[in-house]
């Protein structure tokens, strides 16, 4: 490997790098972010500034409500379609 190679090797962060938009203070997701637990999900917040880095969802949601939300939508469009024929057929 030439030397060239080695030191841009050495100047692009790892692919684990998280970085701050607003300060930019770098580390790796498990460095010394301030992690927060919630309902929702884990939160990430720069130790420097504290603004929001990333958020993960929680390892409970396993996309289910997302699922079932989209599925009664669907299906709560498809009643509204079809009521709505309804009401021009039996229409005078």
């Amino acid at each position: 490997m030439s030397p060239t190679n080695s030191r841009a090797e050495h100047s692009v962060p790892a692919k684990a790098t998280l970085f701050c938009p607003d300060c930019g203070h770098q580390s790796r997701y498990d460095g010394d972010w301030i992690v927060v637990e919630r309902a929702a999900g884990t939160h990430y917040r720069c130790p420097e500034c504290h603004a929001q880095i990333a958020t993960r969802p929680s390892h409970t949601d396993c996309g289910a409500s997302r699922f079932f939300d989209t599925y009664w939508q669907a299906w709560n469009h498809g009643i509204r379609a079809w009521n709505g024929l309804l009401q021009r057929l039996l229409s005078p």
